[in-house]
């Protein structure tokens, strides 16, 4: 896949993210959360993949999943309230 279409796919998910789910957690620990919800929901697919029990495109749905939410956590950290620093 082209790096050109992985973004698009990506920024694609984020505002579809962005608008079924507008609320994102303060709290990094609970956004850091949904992040690796994400991270695992990838592992599972590799693993189901592996086990001839899925497709690629589920993989790839998932790290596209994975990546959005990357993004979402990285835009939504506020560098103004650093209070766990």
């Amino acid at each position: 896949m082209k790096i050109e279409s992985a973004l698009s796919l990506i920024l694609s998910e984020l505002a579809w993210a962005e608008k079924l789910h507008p609320a994102w957690p303060n709290n990094l620990i609970h956004a850091s959360a949904i992040l690796a919800e994400e991270s695992g929901e990838v592992t599972k697919a590799v693993l189901d993949h592996n086990e001839h029990k899925g497709s690629k495109a589920h993989i790839i749905t998932e790290a596209v999943h994975t990546a959005a939410m990357a993004l979402r956590f990285l835009k939504n950290i506020n560098d103004e309230d650093n209070s766990n620093e």
